[in-house]
């Protein structure tokens, strides 16, 4: 029976110290995988609700620190997410991954995790901003951040930049992201071209893009570099000779990626970052 109790305790203080007033804690989902990420739901607009997992440092006692949110692109929330946000998690980030659409519009490179209460794909479009919205206060109730940034990947990385463009002041790290409001494999009505938008932007922003990108041209990327060092925006990019657009399925280049991804974070998180070595 203390057993019990005790366990009970425990659950309870980590609901207090995670799950903020807008986040329920919830089972794991349909194939997420069996480790340690704790996943809650939380309110999304017309009666859907997003789906945030947490991620936390291996063995750090729970605390307010430097988060990120990892924002998939079109193929959905998968479980290479799960991986990446603990790959993360162990450079010293809280990490939180999530879903800001319930169904992947196409066909997954690995095992999709349920999202099915999620809100409908929209694509890049104003109409998803509040979409990604939810998920980001759903990341902001699950783990009190101190600071949280935004990495998002393809159309990911596309709508965490149109969400700067509305306003939002949180770091982005966009990587081989959609940004002109069209691909070479297929486009949402409504999509939208943030280029001209970047006098909007006042979040700093990490570019990352694949030279060899046939689904979204790097050339999107050039020209939002462009655009917002013409703003005096606060931008930093890289592209990668003979990458094409799934920048993390290569093993050396995911390895570069954390590491400029953990480089940029340190630097606008306000967290005194330990450098550690980044794994594969």
């Amino acid at each position: 029976m203390r057993r019990v109790v005790l366990f009970v305790l425990l659950v309870g203080l980590w609901a207090a110290a995670c799950g903020g007033d807008g986040s329920t804690p919830t089972a794991r989902p349909a194939h997420a995988p069996a480790d340690d990420t704790m996943w809650f739901i939380h309110d999304a607009p017309d009666g859907t609700h997003v789906l945030v997992g947490i991620i936390r440092p291996p063995g750090s006692p729970l605390m307010d620190r430097a988060s990120v949110l990892l924002v998939p692109g079109t193929d959905g929330l998968n479980v290479d997410y799960d991986l990446f946000g603990h790959q993360l998690a162990q450079l010293g980030f809280d990490v939180a991954i999530g879903c800001w659409f319930a169904d992947a519009p196409g066909t997954p490179t690995s095992p999709l995790i349920g999202c099915a209460e999620a809100p409908p794909f929209k694509g890049v479009t104003d109409a998803a901003v509040p979409d990604l919205d939810a998920l980001v206060a759903a990341a902001q109730d699950a783990l009190h951040p101190s600071h949280l940034a935004l990495v998002g990947f393809s159309r990911g990385g596309g709508i965490a930049m149109l969400r700067a463009a509305h306003g939002a002041t949180e770091p982005v790290v966009s990587v081989a992201g959609m940004l002109e409001g069209w691909t070479n494999i297929g486009t949402v009505p409504g999509e939208v071209d943030i280029v001209p938008r970047a006098g909007d932007i006042h979040a700093p922003v990490l570019l990352l893009h694949g030279e060899n990108d046939t689904a979204v041209p790097v050339e999107q990327a050039q020209h939002m570099e462009q655009a917002l060092r013409a703003q005096h925006a606060d931008v930093t990019s890289h592209y990668y000779p003979g990458q094409g657009h799934g920048l993390a399925a290569d093993p050396a280049t995911r390895r570069d990626l954390l590491a400029r991804i953990f480089a940029f974070l340190c630097r606008h998180l306000q967290w005194e970052c330990v450098n550690p070595a980044v794994g594969g």
